[in-house]
């Protein structure tokens, strides 16, 4: 073989060697044939937590309700002269602006009626209400929901801790000739705190 063939010979093996070795190299996957993974995801959302319910009103504790025993007996002797407890005392602890009821009782012809209305320091203003209780005493008889009566009766006209409805010689006296269901109605005007009623009736 002459050294030109020879020569040949080698170029023709490099160049076979060259394009074998370009074929080896790895490829790589352009952005554009890369599969599509969407939208990211939404970002995670913390619930926040519900609002605490509103604190409802509670009865007093024996503490209180002694503290608001002992009060009414002291303004009974000049408030509610000659007058006896109708009933017991209703006594709650109310958040402000809410107010407490007592047990209904009947209003009587021929009767006068004082109630005395108290708060505990934490209560600045106290409102106390006399209101026809139209579900108590089996609903307002015929005769009163022909009058067409507002629910309200009476409010206590006082300002501060103590309030009071027919205090001293102006007792409430109700002028219808039949009786009437009603209910006390004790509400914490400022402050939230230990508030109370205590009803006194006498004849007239």
């Amino acid at each position: 073989m002459t050294g030109r063939t020879l020569g040949a010979g080698l170029v023709v093996v490099l160049a076979a060697a060259a394009v074998a070795g370009c074929g080896s190299q790895p490829e790589f996957a352009t952005n554009d044939q890369l599969p599509d993974a969407g939208p990211p995801p939404p970002p995670a959302t913390v619930a926040e937590p519900a609002p605490p319910p509103p604190p409802q009103p509670t009865e007093c504790d024996a503490v209180q309700a002694l503290a608001m025993t002992t009060m009414f007996q002291g303004r009974a002797a000049t408030e509610a002269p000659r007058m006896q407890p109708e009933g017991t005392p209703v006594c709650m602890v109310v958040p402000e602006g809410q107010t407490a009821s007592g047990q209904t009782f009947m209003l009587q012809p021929g009767n006068c009626y004082t109630v005395l209305g108290q708060a505990l320091p934490t209560v600045t203003e106290v409102d106390v209400q006399i209101e026809l209780d139209l579900a108590g005493g089996g609903g307002l008889p015929p005769a009163l929901a022909a009058l067409n009566l507002k629910p309200m009766l009476a409010v206590d006209p006082d300002t501060g801790p103590s309030g009071a409805i027919g205090a001293k010689q102006s007792c409430y006296a109700w002028p219808w000739p039949i009786p009437a269901a009603v209910k006390v109605v004790v509400k914490a005007r400022t402050g939230a705190g230990p508030v109370a009623a205590q009803v006194y009736s006498r004849k007239k």
